[in-house]
């Protein structure tokens, strides 16, 4: 048997893929780590048997259709199932209204739930069939666990980390002017709202700057990492905090690890502050910079927080961090607001995935179309998309993948290197007890030319 796992961004998503196909090696399968941005040419050059996809949207929803009608198994892990609105296109009920009005529930296999909240809501909407609704939690908070904490980077450093979350102001990505817009308007939210909010987001994003530059100067001894979404620019926080001899700007590596090594999490309405309750670091929500339309618009991040009505109650906070962590009753917030939307924080997200994955089994012949990497599988593709499945077949993704982030930096971000997920995947088997020497993890290959692809295959040692 083997999977494919569509990783959307590696620097949030890619530990979870790899600690979801260790597990899965472990029962034996081939797994292949697909980049979300290779996946209409990769796929079909792997020989799957089914693919976890990253979301299930209108963006993509062609893409999946040429996929089931090829014969794989489709599951939905979502990458951004836990923090959802009360109301709009991503809360519980629009979400499952979405899944079975698109035709999505026509394809999918199966689809996975970080918390009971979502899968309580298809369940009543009558979206799927009930055996086909998987309650497992994500993979990549498994590490905030106390099972697999010791994998998370270095020893505990003090500082205080402001983690931000304004991607719809200030992308990384979307170069066209609206884009971010367009795509929640796709997603099913009111135009006239997402105008609302975009306006309020502005105010509050360019409050929330001064806030952290006034931090910065009232406590120069105090080292303050701040870390822009994955989805962010960081070229606003340098130019802003640029004259803070005691400010890094660094959005590398885990937020995981960032949060475990830190004294305390500053943020507004981020969904970081549900894992910095999982690690059992104090979560400091800046409510009063917020709007009454930011605050209604994702309010699980505030609930788990503790709130700060003003700048002198954030100085008194971190002055007394200790005191004040000592007081937070994590236990309690955990399992009155984040269990929900999270599920149990036990370590064994994965390993629920991989057992649902496995027990399928599959009487499907593997996935295998140079045609559909051509046309980007898709009925009617683009030129660019034909040009792109051209060079792919002709070359190997791994080399048009280097090649297009040349002209592209952004894609940069999005590439899988082999030698992270290598190391990555040998001190998770060393911490579970097994020999690292039982998994490989290479470059994929083209099943049929044996061109390298911008995939990274995990297997089991034969």
């Amino acid at each position: 048997m083997r999977i494919g796992l569509v990783v959307d961004h590696p620097k949030r998503d890619l530990p979870g893929a790899v600690m979801l196909g260790y597990q899965l090696a472990r029962r034996g399968v081939s797994v292949v780590l697909v980049p979300m941005y290779e996946q209409a040419v990769d796929v079909p050059r792997l020989g799957l048997d089914a693919l976890v996809v990253n979301y299930a949207r209108p963006v993509n929803l062609d893409l999946m259709r040429s996929f089931a009608k090829a014969g794989l198994a489709l599951y939905v892990l979502d990458t951004e199932g836990g923090v959802l609105a009360e109301k709009g296109g991503n809360s519980p009920p629009a979400m499952a209204a979405h899944i079975k009005g698109s035709g999505y529930a026509e394809i999918l296999a199966g689809y996975f739930f970080w918390g009971s909240r979502l899968h309580d809501a298809f369940r009543a909407a009558g979206t799927m069939k009930p055996e086909q609704l998987h309650l497992t939690g994500c993979p990549r908070f498994d590490f905030a666990a106390p099972r697999w904490r010791a994998l998370l980077d270095g020893e505990p450093r003090g500082y205080l980390l402001v983690n931000a979350n304004f991607p719809l102001v200030n992308s990384r990505f979307t170069g066209k002017p609206g884009g971010e817009r367009e795509a929640m308007v796709r997603a099913g939210w009111d135009g006239a709202y997402v105008d609302r909010f975009i306006a309020d987001l502005k105010q509050v994003f360019a409050n929330y700057l001064a806030e952290i530059d006034r931090l910065a100067a009232a406590r120069p001894d105090r080292t303050v990492l701040v870390r822009p979404h994955p989805f962010e620019s960081e070229d606003v926080y340098r130019n802003a905090l640029a004259r803070h001899g005691n400010v890094l700007i660094d959005g590398t590596g885990s937020v995981l690890d960032r949060i475990r090594n830190a004294a305390a999490v500053v943020h507004l309405n981020c969904g970081t502050a549900v894992e910095s309750v999982l690690l059992g670091k104090l979560p400091l929500q800046l409510e009063y910079l917020n709007t009454p339309v930011t605050a209604g618009h994702a309010a699980l991040p505030a609930r788990v927080s503790r709130p700060v009505t003003s700048f002198d109650e954030l100085l008194g906070a971190i002055d007394h961090v200790e005191r004040e962590t000592e007081t937070f009753d994590f236990a309690r917030v955990h399992a009155a607001d984040i269990e929900a939307f999270f599920h149990l924080n036990d370590g064994q997200a994965a390993e629920r995935v991989a057992d649902v994955l496995t027990a399928a089994g599959n009487s499907r012949r593997p996935y295998v179309s140079l045609l559909a990497t051509v046309k980007g599988t898709r009925d009617k593709p683009s030129i660019g998309q034909i040009v792109k499945g051209a060079a792919s077949a002709v070359l190997g993704s791994a080399i048009t993948e280097r090649l297009r982030s040349r002209f592209n930096p952004a894609r940069r971000d999005k590439r899988i290197e082999p030698v992270f997920v290598r190391t990555l995947l040998q001190r998770i088997a060393t911490h579970d007890g097994a020999s690292p020497s039982q998994f490989i993890a290479t470059r994929a290959h083209c099943a049929t030319t044996g061109l390298p692809l911008a995939s990274i295959a995990i297997e089991p040692a034969r």
